[in-house]
């Protein structure tokens, strides 16, 4: 059973050999490994060129301009021959045993989506660090059982696309090109919704997390918030059949999205020196949210209503302005 492995690249010359050489070293030899370059203007090109005058599996092109992440996904999964599609990263690893396991789950278990345990690779002490545990039992899970638990945690408990192997038939229209940063999880969303999932909690693969990193960038540039909105939006059913409402699902979010840019604030992980007009306002807001959410935990029923922690924000920001606190107004 043919796997394509696909891996779009843009300036990857730090990583991307050992990544192309953790491919090659796969015990299970059938596959194909896709390289789409997003007009790289470093030494991608070169790396990528002296591995394919070794190996005859690798394929690459280079675009005629650049498309971005999910859009250059898309564009690598339309050259796939391979029956399973194995997405990649050109600064993530797969262990040598990756493809042997992860296809033998998928044909055992006829699934739509394998996904796998990861290892952390942080090259610097002021990356993104933050691990998330998976929920979700080893074996067979059904694929609304998935999605569900995702909105409930508020969390992509399926994984970063290095993390999954997925059946070509259930492509579709691929990664959505109009989410900013979670076209992933929405992507196994859409598989899941065909068919179930197979977690093997073994690390497989290993994700790693870099200031320069698309993931970092996205953690910084806020739009993850909204585009768990979306999803709220768009999966609806899913939230009502939870016993949730689409406002409950939203308050609930942005508490953990608080927390979360609290923990990083206070580990010295993220700044908000990069930040500025609207994104510079919900920063602080669902920050303040959080540090709310936690000491209003001692507090009457008021301050736990949720009318009060959907206003704190704004009454924080006033005080701000009040005491002459600057913000970037540029929107």
């Amino acid at each position: 059973m043919l796997v394509s492995i696909c891996m779009p690249t843009y300036n990857g010359e730090r990583y991307i050999a050992d990544a192309i050489q953790s491919a090659l070293n796969q015990t299970y030899g059938d596959f194909e490994l896709l390289i789409s370059d997003d007009c790289s203007t470093d030494l991608t090109a070169d790396i990528v060129n002296e591995f394919m005058r070794r190996d005859d599996r690798i394929h690459y092109w280079r675009n005629d301009s650049r498309l971005g992440l999910f859009p250059n996904y898309n564009e690598c999964m339309t050259q796939c021959k391979g029956d399973l599609i194995k997405p990649f990263a050109q600064d993530d690893l797969l262990s040598p045993k990756a493809l042997e396991i992860m296809v033998s789950s998928y044909t055992t278990n006829k699934v739509s989506l394998v996904c796998c345990g990861k290892k952390i690779l942080n090259d610097s002490p002021s990356a993104f660090s933050e691990v998330i545990e998976t929920t979700l039992p080893q074996g067979l899970v059904k694929g609304r059982v998935v999605i569900e638990e995702c909105l409930k945690s508020y969390r992509n408990l399926v994984g970063e696309p290095v993390a999954v192997l997925f059946d070509a038939k259930k492509v579709g229209k691929g990664f959505s090109e109009s989410y900013y940063s979670l076209g992933d999880l929405e992507f196994w969303f859409r598989i899941l919704k065909k068919g179930d999932l197979y977690h093997v909690p073994d690390e497989l693969v290993s994700f790693r997390q870099h200031p320069e990193s698309t993931t970092f960038k996205k953690l910084e540039d806020m739009t993850w918030v909204l585009d768990f909105f979306r999803l709220g939006k768009e999966y609806e059913e899913h939230l009502h059949r939870l016993g949730m409402t689409e406002e409950e699902f939203f308050v609930g979010f942005l508490e953990r999205a608080g927390e979360l840019i609290d923990r990083l604030v206070t580990t010295n992980e993220l700044t908000v020196k990069n930040l500025s007009g609207f994104k510079e306002v919900a920063f602080y807001s669902m920050r303040r949210a959080a540090q709310l959410a936690a000491k209003g935990r001692a507090y009457d029923a008021l301050v736990n209503s949720t009318s009060w922690r959907i206003t704190s924000p704004l009454r924080y920001i006033k005080t701000r302005i009040d005491n002459n606190v600057e913000f970037d107004r540029k929107i």
